[in-house]
């Protein structure tokens, strides 16, 4: 295996004192070490050990090779000349040659175990393993929607389901990359290269893995006992091209222990010809039972989502959070549905966990109401849309939308999809505010509010700042406009949604 002069002359650092040129290759184009013997060529490729104090090094093609000096003290400045570096007068040139043997069997018994690995078509986490004494840093690999699929020396297996950002602490960095300008720069870097990190994420040194000229995985390594710099640079890519073939090979194991209510309920969004009693039987099965009561909510993302491929992060996040839930991407957003029996917290928990998440995450969300059973799981993603649709329409300003709050704007919008709200609201009511205008009275607030407080002389009196005196003789004006003495409860029901329709239309 070929290796660089800035490779050999870091570990040539481990062990003894030496001074080096300003400029060594990165670049792995070294063959194996030999002595100097004094002939006037030298062959490209090659480490020269050199004891001759006589020397004098070539003023070109210092690039092709490395040049060490030792055995005896050497007149000249390695800052002039590349690739060179000398080694202290004391040192033998035969015990600098046997060091050079061994760093090269080190990464050459390490290449014969990476292709007996693929050979055996051991995993991607093997491989890792494998690399721990050349690169003891710790090492993630890690797919661009978080998943990761193998680690060496990080907390990150120990993640449920296996993706970052499933729980608190990671979930801040996921966060933080998504918002990182550097980070999604780095999607289109070929080669090994360095990320600097953030407040959250930590500096690494990166190979992208790519498909089809698109990256879908990461190698990355993290802050240890190597360098992140050009030094084991061409390592990470040759350990990137093992893994990529490991990849190819799908050699990760799928670690997914809700597969079954996932697939159940991505088949009941997605095929509208689904078999309701065949879901029922199915869900139940999966111990859901008709019996529950259950919740729908829909998370929606945005662009940083879609550009980070956040969605399966945000899914297990949730998941981890709220028990006896299941989170699926659907139409690029994610839709949650919880057992509301099966799950030991409150619904007010749930919410409170989930609202500083969303908030924190730049996400919006729409919640259903609870329902019984299995037959209105697809209502209940149908209310949660349209919670979020309204809600962030009416009140733009929050993050949470409860249909419960929005389901007068929404009635108030289907009633008015037809008609203009001023067709559609008490044709008295409207000529009476129309007589207001023209009077300059105040019939028309006046018997708002009377309706408001349920025809309570004393309360309407006492919330429009008048004597109740006044309040009767405008009652009996009101009465003979509108034609009525209050007593229908249709007609009531119809005169307060109509406020509302007639405020809708002056909006």
């Amino acid at each position: 295996m070929k290796l660089s002069a800035l490779l050999i002359s870091y570990h040539l650092q481990k062990q003894y004192d030496m001074t080096a040129s300003m400029w060594l290759s990165s670049e792995p184009h070294l063959k194996y070490p030999v002595y100097y013997e004094g002939q006037n060529a030298m062959d490209d490729g090659l480490i020269y050990v050199i004891d001759n104090p006589d020397f004098i090094p070539p003023t070109h093609r210092l690039s092709k090779v490395f040049l060490i000096f030792t055995g005896n003290q050497f007149d000249m400045s390695v800052a002039e000349y590349p690739n060179v570096c000398i080694l202290p007068a004391s040192t033998l040139s035969g015990q600098v040659f046997a060091y050079l043997q061994e760093v090269f069997s080190l990464y050459e018994e390490w290449n014969q175990s990476l292709f007996e690995s693929r050979l055996k078509n051991s995993s991607v986490q093997h491989l890792l393993n494998l690399t721990d004494h050349i690169i003891p840093n710790p090492i993630t690999v890690i797919g661009m929607d978080f998943t990761i699929v193998a680690t060496k020396k990080t907390s990150y297996g120990e993640l449920k389901n296996s993706v970052l950002g499933s729980n608190e602490e990671t979930r801040a960095l996921v966060n933080s990359m998504k918002q990182d300008a550097n980070y999604t720069e780095a999607y289109n870097r070929t080669g090994y290269f360095f990320y600097p990190g953030n407040d959250v994420a930590e500096p690494q040194l990166c190979v992208n893995i790519t498909k089809f000229d698109k990256t879908v995985y990461r190698l990355m390594t993290s802050i240890g006992e190597i360098p992140l710099d050009d030094t084991f640079g061409f390592l990470l890519e040759y350990l990137a091209r093992m893994i990529s073939h490991a990849l190819s090979t799908n050699t990760i194991s799928p670690n997914d222990s809700a597969y079954s209510l996932h697939h159940i309920f991505q088949n009941l969004l997605t095929n509208s010809g689904a078999d309701y009693v065949d879901i029922s039987q199915q869900i139940s099965a999966a111990g859901w039972t008709s019996a529950h009561h259950y919740q729908c909510i829909l998370i929606k993302t945005g662009i940083l989502d879609f550009k980070n491929l956040t969605l399966r992060s945000i899914c297990s996040y949730v998941e981890n959070s709220i028990p006896a839930s299941c989170a699926i991407e659907h139409q690029d957003n994610v839709v949650v549905y919880i057992n509301l029996d099966l799950c030991s917290l409150a619904t007010d928990v749930i919410s409170q966990k989930l609202a500083s998440f969303i908030r924190d995450s730049l996400l919006n969300a729409g919640y259903s109401r609870s329902m019984l059973g299995h037959f209105n799981f697809h209502r209940q993603y149908i209310q949660a849309s349209i919670a979020l649709q309204v809600g962030k329409r009416v009140n733009p300003s929050q993050w949470i939308h409860y249909f419960d709050q929005i389901a007068l704007p929404y009635i108030l919008e289907q009633i008015t999809k037809k008609l203009p709200a001023y067709m559609v609201g008490h044709e008295k009511l409207l000529e009476l505010k129309h007589a207001d205008d023209v009077n300059h009275t105040q019939l028309y607030p006046t018997v708002r509010c009377y309706l408001e407080n349920q025809q309570n002389i004393t309360r309407t009196a006492e919330a429009l700042f008048i004597h109740r005196s006044t309040l009767l003789y405008r009652l009996k004006k009101i009465k003979e406009v509108l034609k009525t003495d209050f007593s229908d409860p249709d007609e009531m029901l119809y005169m307060l949604l109509s406020f509302h329709l007639i405020a809708l239309d002056e909006s």
